[in-house]
């Protein structure tokens, strides 16, 4: 699998570029957002079908057109079988189990996450023969806030696609300005403990003002280097 090597700073400025397209006022302030207006913008399609019967696949975006498998509910029954469809390029699909569940942060986090896959990775899967598409497990939202030692090409672009989509859903300087409004301080050069008084409380607005879950904006404010990292977990944005 090939794949361009973007630094921080390159997939800062590739959600900045998006932001500005759809409303540059996100750059500076907390709005709300519909993200499936994202998936509009850029001329992609949105689709909703029970990918897995557990939520092991939250989402996946085809770059050519595809043949996949939708299960009937959201959960397994005895002899259950999916039946296969057809998936237009372009297309963008989210587990329906997902959209119907009334977890917006995860949802808005998933839907950009699928779009960065349109924009920075529609060349990777070339050599993939008829597998044009990416299926984005749970396990691809892990944080990869930081590129690690000895990650894998799939690790690589699922750095990517959920750094340009924490950017985009929470652009630095507003979410500075938010999170400072929230503690009622001005945000100096010392890093926050999350154990300080009312830390927690903060992000769980901030979220909320950003229509994130809290742990998105934790793992946003430690990679802006405003919350001090806590020992390597294997938390999921969620």
């Amino acid at each position: 699998m090939k794949y361009f090597e973007y630094s921080p700073s390159q997939l800062e400025a590739k959600a900045n570029e998006l932001t500005e397209k759809y409303d540059k006022e996100r750059l500076v302030r907390a709005k709300h957002i519909d993200v499936y207006d994202i998936v509009d913008l850029i001329g992609c399609t949105s689709d909703w079908f029970y990918i897995t019967p557990d939520l092991s696949v939250l989402g996946m975006t085809a770059f050519y057109d595809v043949c996949m498998y939708s299960w009937p509910y959201d959960h397994y029954e005895k002899g259950m079988i999916p039946k296969r469809i057809k998936v237009d390029k372009g297309t963008i699909v989210i587990d329906k189990a997902l959209q119907e569940s009334g977890n917006i942060g995860r949802e808005n986090f998933t839907v950009i996450h699928e779009c960065f896959h349109q924009i920075l990775h529609p060349r990777c899967f070339r050599n993939k023969g008829a597998d044009y598409t990416k299926m984005c497990t749970q396990k691809s939202f892990k944080n990869h806030t930081e590129r690690v030692r000895n990650m894998t090409a799939i690790d690589i672009i699922e750095y990517q696609a959920n750094y340009c989509a924490a950017a985009f859903l929470m652009p630095k300087e507003a979410v500075i300005n938010t999170f400072a409004e929230t503690m009622g301080q001005t945000i100096g050069n010392s890093l926050i403990s999350l154990t300080d008084y009312g830390v927690k409380s903060a992000i769980k607005e901030t979220a909320n003002r950003f229509e994130v879950n809290y742990t998105a904006m934790k793992y946003r404010l430690q990679t802006l280097k405003i919350l001090a990292r806590e020992p390597q977990t294997e938390e999921y944005i969620v």
